[in-house]
């Protein structure tokens, strides 16, 4: 409630920050794990819990349910770091590792609302307008123009 706190803070900056995601994963591990090296759960779940308020931050919030039962299912404690490596959970997290890389990505289409003729960074294309696609900018702007409404449901794309 207005007040953040230092492991939140660890855990964004963590999971936005540049660098390889295995190196990421050790020092997230670092932070949820006893002296033994073994995963305490709770501090594992607050991680979660505030990663997964990265994507609400921008309105995209995650299209599935997220409960402590289903982590303690999917990650046992002594195999986190080997675990995630290979774990089609940890796709989910992926967008967000790779983050701070976005601005990097090259699209050579034209926004439909701004006329630029290449984008940098996400690039939204419309599932009902055909052809229709914005600049992150403009997506995270609201912008919409034509026949295209901000009530259409739009796919992300972070690859050409």
């Amino acid at each position: 409630h207005g007040k953040l706190t230092v492991f939140s803070v660890k855990a964004m900056l963590a999971t936005m920050c540049g660098g390889k995601i295995l190196d990421k994963l050790r020092y997230i591990f670092s932070q949820i794990s006893d002296s033994n090296g073994l995963m305490i759960f709770t501090k594992f779940d607050q991680f979660l819990k505030e990663v997964l308020k990265l994507p609400t931050a921008v309105f995209e919030g995650p299209s599935f349910g997220y409960t402590e039962h289903s982590v303690r299912t999917c990650f046992p404690q002594q195999f986190f770091l080997r675990f995630t490596c290979y774990s089609y959970f940890l796709l989910v997290f992926f967008g967000l590792f790779f983050f701070p890389h976005l601005p990097q990505v090259f699209h050579p289409v034209e926004c439909s609302y701004c006329r630029c003729e290449s984008m940098m960074g996400f690039r939204y294309r419309c599932q009902q307008c055909h052809n229709y696609q914005l600049c992150q900018n403009c997506f995270w702007r609201g912008h919409a123009n034509g026949p295209h409404s901000n009530q259409h449901q739009m796919k992300e794309h972070s690859s050409w």
